[in-house]
């Protein structure tokens, strides 16, 4: 071979080489108020599902940034029309398969419950005893189709930007109950210093998955199979149940009570 065709070959190679390397860096959002599973702190995404998704993705070859890009509606948003790759992690529905394919199995698993002020008389043992009381959900949020639709048949749902929002509005008496991720709110409850005038439902509203969901845009639907290969993996649990306790002691050090018996209104 020639000088000039070797010359020539190498800036093929290099030519063919950058668009391959570009596509095999992702962006990502994930819910900014869910800890521990995923939160906002400082600019930066921490998480369960945030540190998983990069590890799931990693194993089929990508590197995901997971950004933070704020209210968890825009994120949604952003997925729906491909400026971002993947959501992770979202409950399923109906209305986020029509524009991301949701990989299986689940990431992880999220119960919803109920928190109501410490004084309420509210009861939960059947959907019935949500008829017309005002239920706070976040915007863009879901717990399941199963969830989703009762809440909707029964409650009068009122959506707030954000779930600190929802916990004002609550101890403000402009809602009966919120309905957020048992262990989500009981964090948010401690972080903000209101244990003592908001609890939790016993019973919960139920329990579903938490999936990784990315975007039908995206070129990274190609790597669903190997994800979830790395989801099946036979240590999987033991590794999730490890980095789900160690990113709950984060959030509780990055996030200290207030001042005892002040409530952050």
């Amino acid at each position: 071979m020639t000088r000039t065709s070797l010359l020539l070959a190498l800036c093929l190679s290099a030519l063919l080489a950058a668009p391959a390397s570009a596509e095999r860096r992702l962006r990502a959002c994930a819910h900014p108020a869910a800890q521990p599973m995923s939160w906002e702190q400082q600019g930066r995404m921490h998480g369960v599902c945030v540190e998983m998704a990069r590890r799931a993705f990693a194993a089929a070859g990508w590197t995901l940034e997971v950004e933070a890009v704020g209210p968890w509606a825009r994120c949604q948003a952003l997925v729906e029309r491909g400026d971002v790759d993947v959501m992770a992690c979202a409950f399923d529905n109906p209305k986020r398969r029509e524009y991301a394919l949701v990989v299986e199995p689940a990431l992880a698993r999220n119960e919803a419950a109920l928190f109501v002020r410490r004084d309420s008389p509210l009861r939960f043992d059947t959907w019935t005893d949500l008829a017309g009381l005002r239920v706070g959900v976040g915007r863009g949020v879901s717990f399941g189709a199963e969830v989703d639709g009762q809440l909707a048949r029964q409650a009068q749902v009122d959506n707030a930007l954000s779930e600190d929002l929802n916990l004002r509005k609550l101890l403000l008496g402009r809602l009966d109950a919120i309905a957020t991720a048992r262990e989500a709110g009981t964090q948010m409850l401690r972080a903000m210093g209101c244990e003592q005038e908001v609890r939790v439902l016993p019973r919960g509203l139920g329990a579903d998955g938490l999936h990784l969901q990315i975007s039908r845009r995206s070129p990274a639907a190609a790597a669903a199979p190997q994800i979830r290969d790395y989801l099946q993996q036979a240590d999987y649990p033991a590794a999730l149940q490890q980095l789900h306790r160690q990113q709950a002691e984060l959030y509780r050090q990055q996030n200290p009570p207030p001042e005892a018996g002040r409530c952050a209104r």
